[in-house]
């Protein structure tokens, strides 16, 4: 008995080493990317959280300017009155005072509760508008997630266009305001940047016009137009490749410019810079809109959160902003189209490398669409709860493309990190051809490379992997709405396309898997998993 309780410890001991180990390069492998701004704001933040060290807010708002709004683009309507808030298809009725702390829809929930984008939906009065700005300002001293920057950043623009809109002047909302600017001027996100810090600018440039501070406004204009030089690509794309935060960032841009436009504060330079950029930013979200509307759902993507992009073409058409038509390139995404088809491809990398968040271990997805229907699609994301279900979700099976020895292409973990990730190499591009490969499995000796063939009424995509000894599943996605499949021996068979598959075929399974267009709102539909050694040659027929 002695003894056998020794090797169990033993092994645990093993065990337990072996997991540590792992951890430890995962960590490594994960921060060795991070810019030296973001380390050392991630120590300086904690320091000063742990130590206390607060900022000086101003308690008088000296100077405040009659700010004129105009909605470009109304918010979704997520409020729908005695106190009954929807977000994320997750529903809440406070029964009695509104608790801004609400925990139990997790946190992305609550951000959502606290952004007050509301505020700016269609059908909300200004009386209900203001009865919840002021609940919320009577509870200030005991909020939480609130005062965090990002949900503080996106609060303040919402407030500032609703009390501008409605002409409100209530000290005790000004002096909120303010507080929120000052806390967030010392805390802006330089340890994620990205996004977040995009926000925070954004957030700022709304503060320092309602509160005429030109030094808040000298701060938010270098803030802006760094990080839009640096996040927006050569091709108009947002550098973390999520066609939904395009849509958002774009979205912001063009809020930017219809403030400083109605309220002549903001600089021609300034104002002419925001014009160029939502210029080229409209060219790629052209280029990654279906001709029905819809975005594929790359990378953290989801339906229902941001403006829909016909929306936002036509807020910049109010605004006599025109698309640069610039074709797709640095931010990897490819888009072939005829009368018969549209397919967009990802040959890109997976996002900046110091921000990957939002990143899937998705190399060399697509999604298809035949006569301007959904068929083949990303399977998308109903969470960002970190847990199973997430990294199910970031994974390589999540999307149609392939995996080798049922691995991940780039190493995906803790909901928002990335360790070691595919490199992509772009082999040939062209109008009717585009072949890359990757090294995401190179720890298995293993190079993959695919081509897309494109003709008239048929695609063709080609998959080679360089080591013989490997397993390799291809797996296709397809929309809940394609329902009529008919699985033949090395064909599958639908009512208005058929899929071969040629090469070294061993096995080919048609199953289901839930389809997430949106947050926590599940469908059922059917994936096809393709499993062979080294060549496959899928070829679709329309």
């Amino acid at each position: 008995m002695k003894t056998f309780v020794s090797y169990k410890l033993q092994i645990d001991n093993f065990i337990n080493s072996r997991i540590l180990c792992h951890n430890i390069f995962l960590i490594l492998h994960t921060v060795r990317y991070l810019k030296p701004i973001q380390v050392y704001y991630q120590i300086w933040y904690r320091i000063k959280n742990k130590l206390n060290i607060g900022h000086r807010f101003n308690k008088h708002c000296k100077k405040v300017v009659a700010l004129r709004w105009i909605d470009g683009i109304y918010n979704p309507s997520t409020y729908q009155g005695s106190n009954t808030f929807e977000f994320i298809n997750l529903k809440k009725k406070f029964k009695q005072a509104i608790d801004w702390n609400y925990k139990k829809h997790k946190k992305l929930w609550t951000y959502n509760l606290t952004y007050f984008d509301f505020l700016n939906q269609e059908k909300i009065s200004k009386k209900e508008g203001l009865v919840l700005i002021n609940d919320f300002v009577k509870n200030y001293a005991i909020l939480k997630d609130a005062k965090e920057p990002y949900p503080t950043s996106l609060r303040i623009i919402n407030w500032i266009k609703f009390i501008a809109k409605h002409k409100i002047e209530d000290q005790s909302i000004l002096q909120t305001i303010k507080q929120d600017s000052n806390r967030l001027n010392s805390n802006l996100e330089y340890h994620l940047l990205g996004n977040h810090l995009l926000e925070n600018g954004f957030a700022l440039w709304f503060s320092a016009h309602l509160f005429k501070d030109e030094e808040c406004l000298k701060k938010a204009r270098k803030l802006l137009q760094n990080q839009l030089n640096e996040q927006i690509l050569n091709d108009g794309g947002h550098f973390e490749l999520s066609p939904m935060y395009h849509q958002l960032m774009l979205y912001r841009v063009l809020d930017c410019i219809r403030l400083a436009e109605l309220n002549s504060l903001g600089s021609v330079k300034m104002i002419s810079f925001f014009r160029d950029k939502a210029s080229e930013m409209i060219s790629w979200l052209e280029h990654m809109t279906f001709n029905n509307g819809n975005i594929p759902l790359f990378n953290d993507a989801a339906n229902a959160i941001t403006p829909k992009s016909f929306n936002i073409f036509a807020y910049a058409k109010a605004l006599n902003i025109k698309s640069a038509n610039i074709p797709l390139s640095d931010s990897g995404y490819r888009k072939f189209l005829n009368n018969n088809y549209e397919l967009i491809c990802d040959v890109g990398e997976l996002g900046p490398s110091y921000q990957t968040g939002h990143s899937h271990a998705d190399t060399f997805n697509f999604e298809l669409y035949i006569n301007d229907e959904p068929i083949l699609v990303d399977s998308g994301i109903s969470t960002y709860n970190i847990g199973v279900e997430r990294s199910s979700e970031r994974s390589t099976k999540a999307h149609n493309t392939v995996s080798v020895n049922s691995l991940n292409s780039s190493q995906v973990w803790g909901g928002f990190r990335v360790a070691k990730r595919a490199n992509v190499k772009i082999l040939k591009d062209s109008d009717v051809i585009i072949t890359a490969t990757h090294d995401g499995f190179k720890e298995l000796k293993t190079i993959h490379e695919r081509r897309w063939l494109l003709r008239k009424n048929q695609i063709e995509i080609n998959d080679v992997l360089s080591n013989m000894t490997v397993d390799g599943t291809c797996y296709l996605h397809f929309h809940p709405s394609v329902i009529n499949l008919s699985l033949e021996e090395n064909k599958l068979v639908s009512d208005n396309f058929t899929i071969y598959f040629e090469g070294e075929v061993v096995k080919i399974i048609l199953k289901k898997y839930k389809y997430n267009n949106q947050f926590n709102s599940p469908q059922t539909a059917f994936l096809l998993e393709v499993n062979f050694i080294t060549k496959l040659n899928t070829i679709i027929q329309v």
